[in-house]
């Protein structure tokens, strides 16, 4: 007799949540959650774009449609991967700001959030993916130069950077024998990055070499990672340097030529007793993992991580799949007759 009231005044209140008519309208389902007072109500996840994101979406599909695509594949088949860069693109998407797009206001910047730089990534991706890298690759290094340089190197690379219309940035981090395990860096000493720096009074002396390199051809600043100290693990053992083009004993070997990427410059860095400048240091001395993990992940170091190429692979698979409907919609099969 207790259970059966029980199990009434449980139905009665779990009716009172809704109408009669709703709770007809609902009977065989699980009954809807009461809510608490004072418990706050979930709100649904608003997808709307600001006016400022629509822009910069548009600016970039515009650009795309009218420069990238009508000089995509000429681009791709030229023979010479170094001879596939066109400087004139690059100067004209940096008058648009795409080169300086992640740049924070305060230093001169268009400070665009994350949503805005993934749709412009997108759009620019349509046209032609190698492209859309070259110029997020200065985003992805303009995040890091904000989150782990020093005022001192921000007034020193910033400015030229913001002034230059071909200015590129780029990170050196894979080697021949090291790279993707920096995502989760073993702790044998051993393993990891071989490129060595060591520090002979107010410079450090750089040797080894980096390989597959964003940018490397054409960048002018480039994040370096090396091992400064050989008897620690990678995480302990690692800093951070920014290291010029023009510094001494720094090379570019060859560029990497990558069917249908090509005009993305890809290349091998060669450190020969590269003479870089304590001032270059990123943050404390065998301190590179922590810079890395305060901007996001070990593969970049930097705020825009993975994003980038989630955006570029969208841009790629819209636009791929715009084409194959439009072939199938205008496509005109004809029938053999027996």
């Amino acid at each position: 007799m207790r259970a059966s009231a029980s199990t009434r005044a449980q139905a009665t209140a779990r009716r009172s949540c809704a109408s009669p008519r709703r709770w007809r309208a609902i009977a065989g389902r699980r009954a809807p959650r009461c809510s608490r007072p004072n418990e706050p109500r979930e709100r649904p996840m608003d997808f709307t774009l600001s006016n400022e994101q629509r822009s910069w979406q548009m600016t970039a599909r515009k650009f795309a449609e009218e420069e990238i695509r009508p000089i995509s594949l000429e681009r791709d088949e030229i023979a010479d991967p170094r001879e596939t860069f066109d400087w004139e693109i690059i100067k004209k998407g940096s008058k648009l700001g795409f080169r300086t797009l992640a740049v924070p206001k305060e230093w001169g910047g268009h400070g665009t959030d994350f949503v805005t730089q993934a749709l412009v990534m997108a759009e620019l991706a349509k046209a032609d993916s190698a492209i859309s890298k070259t110029f997020s690759q200065c985003w992805k290094w303009s995040h890091l130069i904000a989150a782990a340089c020093s005022e001192e190197q921000k007034r020193r690379f910033l400015k030229p950077f913001l002034e230059d219309d071909t200015f590129l940035l780029g990170k050196g981090i894979s080697e021949p024998s090291a790279g993707s395990d920096n995502r989760l860096p073993p702790d044998d000493p051993k393993a990891g990055l071989k490129l060595r720096a060591e520090r002979h009074g107010d410079e450090w002396i750089l040797n080894g070499e980096k390989c597959f390199i964003a940018n490397a051809s054409v960048g002018k600043l480039f994040f370096i990672d090396a091992r400064t100290d050989p008897n620690a693990p990678l995480r302990q053992g690692t800093t951070m340097f920014l290291v010029p083009r023009d510094t001494p004993g720094f090379r570019i070997g060859k560029v990497f030529n990558k069917d249908g990427w090509r005009f993305y410059q890809n290349g091998e860095m060669i450190f020969e007793n590269a003479r870089v400048p304590h001032a270059n240091v990123v943050g404390p001395v065998n301190g590179s993992d922590m810079k890395t993990q305060q901007a996001g992940d070990r593969t970049g170091g930097d705020l825009f991580g993975d994003l980038e190429l989630a955006a570029n692979a969208l841009g790629v698979c819209d636009d791929a799949c715009g084409m194959a409907l439009t072939l199938a919609r205008t496509k005109k099969q004809s029938c053999a007759r027996s």
